[in-house]
């Protein structure tokens, strides 16, 4: 009995609909993080912000040291993973610049050689125009005699 008319008393400081902001525009259910209002519901506008608080009673005693402590630990897990990130990252693109640079070298190295293959077939080519030529030229020659 104790505890339900205990968990009335608690709902009843609550607003639980929609609340609209004085400008009219619908407003959406946020959560404060401050040092004053640690994890205490408010309703914002898009446009001005603060409209009105959810709960009405503020975090008080244990409660209010615990949640600013735990945001204070997210914080401090968020840098920290931030922090990892651009370390994996560097260390990421180091690897991806390795790599890219040895694809470089290969893709250099067999240009080099189709171009020395290109150099080749040119000389082939040449010298079989010249030979063709040649040819060309005896069978003419002995179409004259």
């Amino acid at each position: 009995m104790m505890s339900q008319s205990s968990e009335s008393d608690a709902n009843s400081s609550r607003i639980w609909g929609p609340l609209c902001c004085n400008c009219g525009r619908s407003t959406t259910l946020a959560k404060s993080w401050t040092n004053e209002n640690p994890g205490r519901r408010f309703f914002k506008c898009v446009v001005h912000g603060f409209v009105k608080w959810a709960d009405e009673e503020k975090p008080y005693g244990w409660q209010k040291v615990s949640l600013l402590e735990a945001r204070d630990e997210i914080k401090i897990l968020r840098e920290s993973l931030k922090a990892m990130n651009v370390t994996g990252s560097t260390a990421l693109s180091h690897d991806l610049v390795n790599k890219h640079e040895e694809e470089k070298k290969k893709l250099e190295s067999e240009v080099m050689a189709a171009s020395e293959r290109e150099k080749i077939l040119r000389q082939f080519i040449l010298l079989s125009w010249g030979g063709f030529i040649v040819v060309i030229a005896m069978i003419l020659v002995m179409g004259k005699i």
